[in-house]
């Protein structure tokens, strides 16, 4: 069992280092933000306003994803 898991390692480091590509992060961070947005702008409260909005613009201009 130990010669299987060392062996996998490399193959399971190499499939998350492709998916956590830069392109990657910055398409799917992007349809999850939206998504995020979306779905706090259309909430009836305005504390998630105040408080989700200014923290999903901050982490998209720390991760470079730009607003649509």
């Amino acid at each position: 069992m130990n010669i299987i898991l060392k062996m996998a390692i490399p193959i399971i480091m190499q499939i998350i280092e492709k998916l956590l590509s830069e392109e990657n992060i910055k398409l799917y961070g992007d349809k999850l933000f939206d998504f995020i947005e979306s779905a706090v702008k259309s909430s009836k409260t305005d504390i998630d306003d105040m408080t989700v909005l200014p923290l999903i613009k901050a982490l998209r201009l720390a991760l470079d994803i730009p607003q649509d």
